[in-house]
């Protein structure tokens, strides 16, 4: 039975492509797979223009 790090991995496998992982692989193995096939995605930044909020209640 997997371990408790590849369940994790699969269900995440799962909410991303709508399927359980066809082979079990070492957990290590199935992130890297995981992260290799997730889409890219655009830099994260700031938004400079937002005013600051001040402190207080």
């Amino acid at each position: 039975m997997p371990d408790a790090a590849y369940q994790e991995l699969a269900k995440l496998w799962e909410a991303v492509f709508g399927e359980q992982p066809s082979v079990v692989a070492e957990p290590g193995l199935t992130a890297q797979i995981l992260v290799r096939c997730l889409p890219p995605t655009e830099p994260y930044s700031f938004d400079a223009e937002a005013p600051a909020k001040p402190p207080g209640p």
